[in-house]
């Protein structure tokens, strides 16, 4: 007779039918693999990452905000600068003009003064009669024709006639002291003093 091991047995004792199933949340258990346990490197790794771009981005958005805060504030001050400088130069040109205009007019205030005291002087000197023959001499020396014409003031035309016989000279009574007209055909050459005053007070004033 056919020894039986226990293990038959036992199979023989249960049927298919009668062995106990597993619930489905065993047979889930069983099924699903177990996941591996979280790495804490990878974790830290990570959550720094994460933290490092959020803080790279706002401080990023920080700053750009800051720069075009800062490049609006310098904007302003250059255009109030640059406003305040064109002011300044504006106010400079004016004071530069007045001041031109101030110099000016003491340049002709000397000019007028130096003119003045030079006609007295040579008021005082021509009544010497040598200076006013001098004076004469010199303007017929620019002459070009014999015949000519000398209007002096009465008083120093007799002074001098004797001296001129061959001129014809016509004392003017309404002549200033020192005029000197030369007539000749139908050219006249003013030598007056007064005259060559006036003419270098002109000149000096348009070289101021």
């Amino acid at each position: 007779m056919k020894r039986l091991l226990i293990e038959d047995f036992a199979l023989e004792e249960f049927s298919e039918n009668e062995i106990p199933k597993k619930t489905q949340s065993e047979q889930e258990t069983v099924r699903t693999p177990q996941e591996p346990s979280p790495n804490i490197d990878e974790i830290y790794q990570k959550a720094f990452s994460d933290g490092y771009e959020k803080g790279k981005t706002e401080n990023t958005q920080n700053y750009e905000q800051q720069l075009l805060s800062l490049k609006s504030q310098y904007e302003t001050i250059i255009s109030n600068s640059k406003m305040e400088l064109e002011k300044s130069i504006q106010a400079i040109d004016i004071n530069i003009n007045v001041l031109k205009e101030r110099i000016n007019n003491i340049e002709n205030e000397i000019i007028n003064i130096a003119i003045e005291i030079a006609q007295k002087i040579i008021e005082k000197e021509i009544q010497n009669p040598d200076t006013i023959k001098n004076l004469i001499k010199k303007s017929l020396s620019l002459t070009k024709f014999d015949k000519i014409k000398l209007k002096l003031n009465a008083q120093q035309a007799k002074l001098i006639e004797k001296e001129f016989e061959n001129i014809e000279i016509i004392a003017d009574p309404g002549a200033a002291i020192g005029t000197i007209i030369i007539e000749e055909d139908s050219n006249i050459i003013d030598a007056s003093i007064n005259t060559k005053l006036e003419e270098l007070k002109r000149s000096l004033i348009n070289e101021s």
